[in-house]
């Protein structure tokens, strides 16, 4: 069921009844529809020139209004006085084909669905007697993910006899997504008001002429039939003396039905065409911003220089690196790869140097190995924290180059040898005397023999922590975890950088922005974010990968009143 529109009447004597409803036919009901020998066609057709000019009378459809059959055939219309028939026996529905979309919308007295019939009958009798508006005419929305949900929107039609001179009317639309029926409530209301405001003036025209021709009091003053009344007959009895009228006779339009079929069926058809599926695209990741700033300024500059050409592209195509099985190159192709080939304890020491900011030097004569192991590294950075140069001759600072590939003959100060902020990693070749390459590195695969005669000799003073970022920590485990495939792992990777940077962005706006005391960041920091020491040393170093629109972003809203 994906909506059901519905016009319901509080009876004098029967209460809240359904009068007539609209569905879109269920597939299994066509067919059944398609083999029942006694559908007819009528003459009439659901346009006339007295509807409303709000709710088209034309639609994208079939003209011809079919009779359904013997739809609710199982009903007793005979129990039905004539306020709360809408139909005859001879007059069970109609039918409009969609062309467009191919389905069926079907109006009858009762849905042919039981569970549908239950549902709204349910909502008829909310709506008609607890779930009611201020002033009781007006729309109003109920319901529950059981029951469905409704708008309802009740309305008066004088009578020149019904008790206080008018009867009380509901039109009701009942849908299962809650969501779309909040989004859709100005469309239907709008709509089903129109609706309402035709069959009053209808029924306003009616009661004039009934008022001046015959006044209500005369009416009630005539003698009624005196009948025994007893408490089997008391329903009958009660029926044959009421003034039920049908809706037909209120509004004087005998065209009525046809009219309200084709206008509920044009509301839920054009209800769903209002909306349309659109992929709405989130906001972009802080490497692409950043990715386009470098891009912005390089090209104002008019000097590209080739390292940050190779730069960028490599962080879109990761450099197309051959894999060492099929090359005789020694050469990284993920950081899979290269833990297993420096062993977990010396990958992870490169990674936390490299993660909290300190420097890290590749130095050798495979400059194509070390330029591979550098960007396979700086995957574990934001593109604003990473400053990359490969095949120097000559030493360079942190601050112009956090990794730094240089060759053998550069010559790397005393200094940062024995500082605790770098650590140096020396690709030597060396003669093996036939050893198996297994032997050197067992995790790595028998027939895996291009690192074959390579040392990598590390330079570090510093003690590392116990822990570690926790960043870091969920890298290794998805690095270390062969059931994930690598296209697994470097989306887990960039979930964790974004993840990261938005708590580099919350430290930024505390820090920088509010100018918040240390001891109130630590606060923050520990209870809100759950970082240890070692997490806010890697927020403070990935602080300055920040996009510039990002901070000026800051800055203006903080000078905002």
């Amino acid at each position: 069921m994906e909506a059901v529109i519905a016009l319901c009447h509080f009876c004098e004597q029967h209460g809240p009844s359904v009068m007539f409803t609209c569905e879109k036919i269920l597939d299994v009901f066509q067919h059944a529809t398609a083999l029942t020998p006694d559908v007819t066609s009528e003459s009439g057709s659901a346009e006339t020139s007295s509807y409303s000019s709000s709710v088209p009378t034309s639609l994208s459809m079939d003209s011809t209004l079919t009779n359904v059959g013997n739809l609710g055939g199982n009903l007793r219309k005979m129990d039905l006085c004539e306020a709360c028939r809408s139909l005859s026996e001879d007059d069970p529905g109609f039918v409009s084909y969609d062309r467009d979309s191919g389905t069926k919308f079907v109006s009858t007295q009762h849905p042919h669905n039981p569970e549908v019939f239950r549902l709204v009958r349910q909502a008829c009798v909310r709506s008609l007697s607890c779930e009611v508006c201020p002033g009781r005419e007006g729309p109003i929305m109920f319901g529950d993910g059981q029951h469905g949900y409704v708008i309802s929107y009740t309305f008066y039609v004088k009578d020149n006899l019904a008790r206080g001179l008018q009867r009380w009317y509901s039109i009701i639309c009942i849908m299962k997504d809650r969501v779309f029926l909040i989004q859709s409530w100005p469309f239907l209301v709008s709509c089903i008001g129109n609706i309402i405001q035709y069959m009053q003036s209808c029924a306003d025209s009616v009661y004039k002429i009934e008022s001046s021709e015959s006044p209500q009091h005369k009416t009630r003053m005539l003698p009624r039939v005196s009948n025994v009344v007893t408490p089997h007959n008391f329903r009958q009895h009660r029926g044959h003396n009421s003034n039920a009228r049908a809706l037909i006779q209120l509004t004087g339009n005998p065209e009525l039905y046809p009219y309200l079929h084709t206008a509920f069926t044009w509301i839920m058809r054009a209800c769903k065409m209002r909306f349309k599926e659109k992929i709405v695209q989130g906001a972009r990741m802080d490497d692409d911003v950043v990715r386009d700033e470098i891009i912005e300024r390089t090209s104002r500059s008019n000097s590209l220089a080739t390292d940050d050409i190779d730069e960028i592209q490599a962080d879109f195509n990761m450099i197309s690196i051959t894999s060492p099985c099929s090359s005789t190159e020694p050469i990284f192709t993920s950081l899979r790869h290269m833990r297993e080939v420096l062993q977990p304890p010396l990958f992870k020491a490169i990674a936390w140097h490299l993660v909290v900011g300190n420097q890290v030097i590749w130095k050798g004569q495979d400059q194509d190995l070390i330029t591979s192991a550098l960007v396979v590294l700086k995957q574990l950075l934001p593109v604003g924290c990473v400053k990359m140069q490969t095949r120097s001759d000559k030493y360079l600072n942190s601050y112009k180059a956090n990794l730094l590939g240089l060759t053998e003959k550069a010559c790397v100060p005393s200094h940062v040898k024995s500082a605790e902020h770098f650590i140096l990693i020396h690709v030597l070749r060396k003669n093996n005397n036939g050893q198996k390459f297994s032997h050197i590195y067992p995790s790595l695969p028998p027939n895996n023999n291009s690192m074959n005669g390579i040392e990598f000799r590390v330079t570090n003073s510093c003690i590392l922590p116990e822990k570690g970022p926790e960043m870091l920590n969920k890298v290794e485990v998805a690095i270390a975890n062969d059931s994930l495939s690598p296209e697994v792992v470097r989306h887990c990777l960039i979930c964790l950088k974004e993840e990261w940077m938005n708590k580099v962005k919350i430290l930024y706006k505390f820090t920088k922005i509010d100018n918040r005391d240390k001891e109130e960041t630590a606060r923050m920091l520990q209870g809100c974010l759950q970082c240890t020491d070692d997490d806010v040393r890697l927020l403070k170093f990935w602080m300055t990968g920040l996009s510039s629109k990002f901070k000026e972003e800051l800055r203006q809203s903080a000078l905002m009143p």
